[in-house]
């Protein structure tokens, strides 16, 4: 097992670091982008890929709201809660849980999805390449017009930002967290913004509001973007 993937093994376990894993409701910038979607009149069907499902939060509301969803997670462990709590709901037949690395080949056909949510998964793949091939497979995989959710953390969140100061990661604007060697890739709105130069960008926003991480209370700042793929 990666270290990474065992830091992420021990996470899902004891909620150590990060207490809003234990959380059964769906991520805010998730439901707002379902309410986003419905604004622009995106009817709530077609095929979702939830990037790093966890403990299934994010894919039951999906999938509650009428999606058909691919729950794609590395942590076996997380996936049988997952499973639990897609029952639980009453939407086990929606989803498609699969225990898949996310930086590498996703065994998924081109243009297949029409939607794609990556909420906080893909800034902890610890290589630029790894992230790279996830962003490139989610590109790969959606349909040309689909529309695609990243959520990130911010550089000029408080606590990012004072980790990237005292405990800086191998790469600009990156941290190894000290509670538990965790890598994340943290982001400000240019470098976004190059990152996901093959795709539209719809719509960037940063969103700030109370949160606990880390052992204490604070600020939370992330960034929210909506991409689309371009149809030519």
């Amino acid at each position: 097992m990666r270290k990474q993937q065992q830091i992420w093994h021990d996470e899902h376990a004891n909620q150590g670091t990060l207490p809003t894993m234990a959380n059964a409701e769906p991520a805010s910038g998730v439901i707002l982008f379902t309410e986003w979607l419905k604004s622009q009149r995106v009817a709530p069907a077609g095929k979702v890929v939830d990037i790093g499902a966890g403990k299934g939060r994010n894919s039951v509301h999906l999938a509650k709201v009428g999606f058909e969803v691919w729950a794609l997670e590395y942590i076996e462990s997380a996936i049988t809660v997952a499973k639990q709590l897609a029952e639980k709901n009453d939407v086990g037949s929606k989803i498609h849980f699969e225990l898949a690395e996310v930086d590498t080949d996703w065994k998924i056909d081109d243009n297949f999805f029409d939607l794609a949510i990556d909420s906080f998964s893909s800034i902890d793949i610890e290589t630029k390449s790894g992230r790279e091939k996830c962003r490139d497979e989610m590109y790969r995989t959606l349909k040309p017009g689909g529309y695609a959710l990243v959520t990130v953390c911010s550089t000029e969140d408080e606590w990012e930002k004072e980790l990237i100061a005292n405990n800086p990661g191998p790469e600009p604007n990156s941290t190894i967290w000290p509670q538990n060697g965790k890598f994340q890739k943290d982001y400000d709105e240019t470098e976004l913004h190059d990152f996901y130069d093959k795709f539209d960008v719809v719509e960037l926003r940063t969103i700030s509001k109370p949160g606990f991480k880390l052992g204490r209370n604070g600020t939370v700042t992330n960034l929210w973007v909506v991409l689309k793929k371009p149809t030519q």
